[in-house]
């Protein structure tokens, strides 16, 4: 059984906690004992706690396989909920704690193809580090993805954080189009976005539907509780054009708004957006999540 402790950190009335052993996830975010991040229930499933990392890539490869720089690459299925390889690696393994205060942590994690099955989780040798840093205002998150290996690699980097569908909670994001899924969830075409999803202007989430791609996204988004009078500002920072979102029923109770740096499938496709690293490169994405009074 996994040792699942939680480190905790408080500044200016918010609270974090993470698990470094629960693929290094957000198990509480809250201001003044309210939750802005789905809490944890406890389990050792990584999907049920307020947020985590997407590395090497975000979401779904297409048939579990990839070509790149002339070679084939096929991954396993790592999770029993999913038919495909999704979300990467980091949000299945332990993270290691590399630095603690009052109001930050830094943790990392080293991927080594040549261990056990790893190749079959990602071919490429990489190091990852996340850095957690409390604001006055909020919460801070930095990603460094640095490629180990001899060859080049492709990249992706994003967060899944998980809200929760408090009554009448409201989202707005601005977008130039949207992905079109098939029954497997991998993107089929790209599309203006309709009526019934568009929320360039703040409005209630009701019961859209989502489990979609929205491209052209302008890295701003905010979510609004108005029984708490409070409000959520995502502020993605540059390299992270694309936003998953995802809105089960309400009785899941929660919302995911998903700040990715290329589109679903791009591993398959070649797709929007992926990266490619060269031996000793770095990749870095950052993003805050802002919180402020709202007004009725």
């Amino acid at each position: 059984m996994l040792v699942l402790d939680e480190l905790h950190l408080a500044r200016s009335g918010f609270q974090l906690a993470v698990c470094p052993a629960l693929g290094g996830a957000i198990t509480r975010f809250a201001f003044e004992g309210f939750d802005l991040l789905r809490p944890w229930d406890g389990s050792e499933q990584v999907r049920r706690t307020g947020c985590f990392v997407l590395a090497p890539y975000s979401n779904r490869i297409a048939a579990g396989r990839f070509d790149f720089d002339g070679s084939a690459h096929h991954l396993r299925r790592n999770s029993a909920d999913h038919a495909l390889p999704i979300h990467g690696v980091a949000w299945k393994r332990a993270w290691q704690l590399d630095e603690q205060g009052a109001d930050h942590l830094l943790l990392s994690l080293t991927h080594e193809p040549s261990q056990d099955e790893n190749a079959a989780d990602w071919p490429f040798a990489f190091h990852l580090s996340q850095r957690l840093q409390l604001l006055d205002e909020g919460l801070a998150l930095e990603l460094r993805l640095h490629n180990r290996d001899s060859r080049p690699m492709p990249a992706g980097l994003g967060w899944h954080p998980y809200f929760p569908r408090h009554a009448g909670v409201e989202l707005q994001f601005a977008a130039e189009a949207v992905w079109l899924a098939d029954e497997q969830q991998l993107p089929l075409r790209q599309t203006t976005i309709p009526a019934s999803w568009d929320f360039s202007q703040l409005r209630a989430v009701n019961e859209p539907g989502l489990d979609n791609n929205f491209v052209g996204w302008n890295g701003q988004a905010r979510l609004r509780w108005p029984a708490q009078r409070l409000s959520l500002a995502i502020e993605a920072g540059p390299g992270l054009q694309h936003l998953v979102v995802y809105t089960p029923s309400a009785a899941q109770g929660f919302i995911a708004v998903e700040p990715v740096s290329h589109a679903n499938g791009a591993l398959g496709r070649g797709g929007e957006g992926l990266e490619v690293l060269a031996p000793g490169q770095t990749l870095i994405r950052h993003c805050r999540l802002l919180v402020a009074p709202a007004a009725e």
